[in-house]
């Protein structure tokens, strides 16, 4: 293979059979190189594709002209794209997990140099102590969603199509409440591919009016990646997730709620949340 072999171009909606089939026969499990992130984020993020029979490469354009998520797919395939790729200029691999380190390690020896990057750590959740909130553990965050539940005459619904236009109007307000889009792209394509995509979600209203949506998707057997959250409302994140994480299905035993990309706010929010564990992402470089 050569450096031509590995041309991205823009990822579409029928690319979700295949990216989803290498991936899972990989195993892979986290959020970074599951379809619907990948979907959501690749204006935000600056991701494009190549696809090939088994295997797929993501350039991720926001982290360098030649910055690519770690190959996902047979071994022989990622093999040749880290072998050709590692000798073009400021080539950059992103989104590695330990498993990926040990297969460079293993069959590319002294090649990379790898850097934890603690920013794309990905959160991950056990729904039911997240739903029972037990002990002393979990008092504050038991304390603030009692808060927030009873704070409002609160009705929940499921996101559906009739809802689509209300949701959207609440996200511009809160774009105007926050004084910046954010990942508000994000969530408007969430909220307007939510079916499309297999994503399940809830919508708060009280007498107002819609005040938060959250939605997500299983990406793997037990697995749930909650895409988006978003509140009107001071002090509803927790409870908004409470009350979507009773509504999933019974085979969901994990959350993830992806990483805090260094974001201070971000990351006292997840880790108040009491996740589970925290999977350590990686950065790779060739070395000179």
């Amino acid at each position: 293979m050569a450096v031509n072999d590995y041309i991205s171009r823009k990822i579409r909606f029928e690319d979700r059979d295949a990216v989803e089939a290498i991936r899972l026969k990989e195993r892979h499990v986290l959020s970074s190189h599951a379809f619907v992130s990948l979907f959501l984020w690749q204006s935000s993020m600056d991701l494009s594709l190549c696809l090939q029979k088994d295997a797929f490469f993501v350039r991720t354009g926001a982290r360098g002209e030649n910055a690519w998520m770690f190959p996902c797919g047979s071994p022989a395939q990622k093999l040749d794209f880290l072998d050709v790729m590692a000798d073009t200029p400021d080539f950059s691999l992103h989104y590695v997990r330990e498993e990926d380190m040990n297969f460079v390690e293993e069959l590319l020896p002294g090649r990379f140099h790898f850097i934890e990057t603690r920013g794309d750590a990905e959160y991950v959740y056990h729904r039911a102590a997240q739903v029972d909130m037990p002990g002393r553990t979990y008092k504050n965050l038991r304390a603030k969603v009692h808060r927030a539940r009873d704070r409002h005459n609160w009705r929940i619904c499921t996101l559906e199509a009739d809802s689509l236009l209300e949701v959207t109007h609440a996200m511009y307000g809160w774009r105007n409440h926050h004084g910046s889009t954010g990942d508000l792209e994000v969530a408007l394509l969430a909220i307007q591919k939510h079916e499309k995509l297999g994503m399940q979600g809830i919508v708060l209203r009280d007498e107002c009016g819609v005040q938060a949506v959250a939605l997500g998707s299983v990406i793997a057997p037990g697995v749930f990646d909650l895409h988006v959250t978003k509140t009107l409302m001071p002090g509803l994140d927790g409870y908004l997730k409470w009350e979507l994480y009773q509504r999933l299905p019974s085979a969901v035993e994990w959350i993830d709620q992806e990483e805090d990309l260094d974001l201070p706010g971000l990351r006292t929010n997840k880790l108040e949340s009491q996740p589970d564990r925290l999977i350590p992402l990686w950065k790779g470089v060739p070395k000179k």
